[in-house]
């Protein structure tokens, strides 16, 4: 049996992040924690991003506080939208908004690898270990050294180009495509050795964020952000020398993972051959 309190319906975001609707409450699943938002403490729900992807749920605090979830599908998200808007308790204009962050729950998910994923992982061991035993038992010690080294500079380079991409790729967004807006300093944190300067800002949908940068300190300045995650801004809108300290990660660890690629093909020529 279903209500305007529960939906059928359930959306699937990135990095598994997911909703539904259920017995009254917005079961959201992201980053690793699992909220629990009852209809009563949202204020409302939006829908935009690229194409409408992005659903945002604003709850009733003053500060706006709100939650988001990117999907690939556009319909699903407008579905999903429409289904909590029909669960939303009606409300006057001036009537008192409960205070939502003694409504909102949150636990820590516990994720288990999939079992494909785990198999995966032994046949890879199991092919690492099987090479290696032929290579010693051939005598082939070059490609003995060369293949025991290859798993170092693959897991290096694949690490350090996804390092240099995260580093690279934020900066290019906001240069593309950025929103600058004017925000308001909220506090100053001591943080690792300097720092760390809080503003607020109110995105073009009226939503607001904080964002966090060990650049500031004066009450009010520009905060550049990007229109399809707002959570991505940085403070000012100086990006050259994020993208070239990114570029220069992404091209050395590229030639690191490059040089494990090919000590692996030259150990299996070795043992081939």
């Amino acid at each position: 049996m279903t209500s305007t309190g529960t939906s059928s319906l359930v959306l699937h975001g990135r990095r598994r992040a997911s909703a539904l609707l259920r017995d009254g409450v917005v079961l959201l699943e992201a980053d690793g924690v699992q909220r629990r938002i009852p209809v009563a403490a949202i204020e409302r729900v939006d829908v935009h991003g690229a194409k409408g992807r992005r659903l945002t749920i604003v709850l009733t605090d003053d500060e706006s506080v709100a939650y988001h979830l990117r999907c690939r599908s556009a319909p699903a998200v407008h579905e999903f939208a429409q289904a909590v808007r029909r669960a939303l308790p009606v409300r006057d204009a001036a009537e008192p908004r409960p205070n939502s962050a003694e409504l909102v729950t949150e636990k820590p998910l516990e994720r288990v690898a999939p079992h494909r994923l785990r198999l995966l992982w032994w046949g890879l061991g199991g092919g690492y270990v099987l090479v290696l035993v032929l290579l010693v038992a051939k005598a082939a010690f070059p490609g003995v050294i060369l293949w025991a080294v290859a798993p170092l500079l693959i897991a290096g380079g694949v690490g350090g180009v996804q390092a240099g991409w995260q580093v690279f790729r934020e900066p290019w967004v906001l240069r593309t495509r950025g929103i600058t807006v004017e925000g308001e300093l909220q506090g100053t944190h001591w943080h690792e050795g300097g720092n760390q300067y809080y503003y607020a800002y109110v995105d073009s949908h009226g939503v607001r964020h904080e964002c966090k940068s060990s650049d500031g300190g004066a009450e009010r300045a520009e905060i550049t952000y990007d229109p399809v995650d707002p959570d991505t801004a940085i403070v000012g809108r100086r990006t050259t020398g994020w993208l070239v300290l990114g570029a220069v990660l992404i091209l050395l660890m590229g030639t690191l993972l490059l040089a494990g690629v090919a000590f692996v093909v030259v150990a299996v020529v070795a043992l081939v051959v």
